[in-house]
Order: C-alpha cells, then sequence, then structure tokens
C-alpha cells in the first residue's frame, strides 16, 4: 500500500475527445493504485481519462468509488453497469461532490484535464489554505509536457508574490507514472515534517 494510503483521488478529463497519447499512461495510473491496494475516488466515468483510469483500475482488479450527481452521470457514462454495487455515490451538486472526493483521498493525482479539473484542483488549494480540510499532496502527471504552463504559472505567481511556498508546499509534478510513488512519498514527508516543525 502507498503510504499507507487507504484511496487517492485522481481529478482528469472524462471527455471522449482528449489526444489518446495520455490515454495508456492514464491507465497505467489506474493498474498502479490496483497493486498496491488503493482505492480510486474519482468522478467516476468510462470515457477519456476518467475512463482510462477506471479501466486500469478494474483490470487489475481495484476498488473504486465514483463520487457524481445525477447530471454528470448522464454526461459521463455511456455505461453505468460497468460500476459494480457500492462503486457510485450520487450527491445533490458539484459543490458536494468535490469536498467528498477531498475528504476522501489521501492524495490528490491530477491527469490532463480541462475546466472542471482546473476547478477541482484549485478549490483543493484554496480549501488547504484556509484550513477547511487538512494539507494532503497533490501531484500533477505532466506526461508529454501537459502541465508545463501551469508549472510555468506557479513559479511565476511565487515570484510575483501572488503565493507563497507554505501554499504550494504540498505540490509536485511529475513526467511518468514509475515516478508518482516516490514524489508521493517526498510531498508526504514534507507535509509531516511541518506539522512537527
Amino acid at each position: 500500500m502507498i503510504l499507507n494510503y487507504k484511496a487517492i483521488t485522481v481529478f482528469a478529463s472524462a471527455s471522449g475527445s482528449v489526444s489518446s497519447i495520455h490515454h495508456q499512461p492514464m491507465r497505467q495510473v489506474g493498474e498502479l493504485l490496483a497493486k498496491h491496494g488503493v482505492t480510486l475516488v474519482f468522478g467516476i466515468s468510462d470515457i477519456g481519462m476518467m475512463g482510462s483510469v477506471f479501466q486500469g483500475a478494474r483490470n487489475k482488479g481495484g476498488k473504486v468509488m465514483g463520487i457524481t450527481t445525477l447530471k454528470l452521470l448522464e454526461l459521463q457514462c455511456k455505461d453505468p453497469t460497468v460500476f459494480q454495487l457500492g462503486e457510485i455515490k450520487i450527491v445533490p451538486n458539484l459543490s458536494k461532490r468535490k469536498r467528498d472526493m477531498f475528504q476522501m483521498g489521501d492524495a490528490i493525482l491530477v491527469g490532463p484535464g480541462g475546466w472542471g479539473t482546473i476547478d477541482e484542483f484549485a478549490e483543493f488549494a484554496v480549501t488547504i489554505q484556509t484550513g477547511e480540510i487538512q494539507k494532503k499532496p497533490m501531484l500533477f502527471l505532466n506526461f508529454n509536457g501537459f502541465w508545463e504552463p501551469l508549472r510555468a504559472l506557479i513559479l511565476n505567481m511565487l515570484q510575483e508574490g501572488t503565493l507563497n511556498q507554505d501554499k504550494v508546499d504540498f505540490i509536485d509534478f511529475v513526467d511518468q507514472v514509475d515516478e508518482i510513488i516516490p514524489a508521493l512519498e517526498r510531498l508526504q514527508n514534507r507535509i509531516d515534517a511541518d506539522k512537527t516543525a
């Protein structure tokens, strides 16, 4: 099990139009979680990047928990019957969906995404900043340089003073799936060290 984590929340696009280059690494993310006995918490989808993560976890016998609204279930699931009893939690709105996803995961992993993904990881960072939830690792899978513009933006915000280091010390970027576990270990150690400082 990764760092004794029970669950990791994954944010990524559920769009079916995302470049196919990202599907294999996202499938490997699902396989990685299943291999280590970590539950995949996600916004539920059987298409796009989220579908790839789900398929990876499912193919290796991993546990999944999808949190969604009825509207998103219609939009993002072609076949809801692929999910087993107890694998879907329906919530009334997007705010509740995000909060439950934040709470259930011991860490956040962010794959390629659009507005929805940006909204999810930004709200996670803000709720940590305001102390509404405890600080947890947030790791971006930067495969094929997808998140390089975000990394540059964060550096610029640090330089300009709109962010300071303690607002980003739980964030990191990795380029490959096999870097995920070591990066999570580094982030968790940094967070734990801050708690005891």
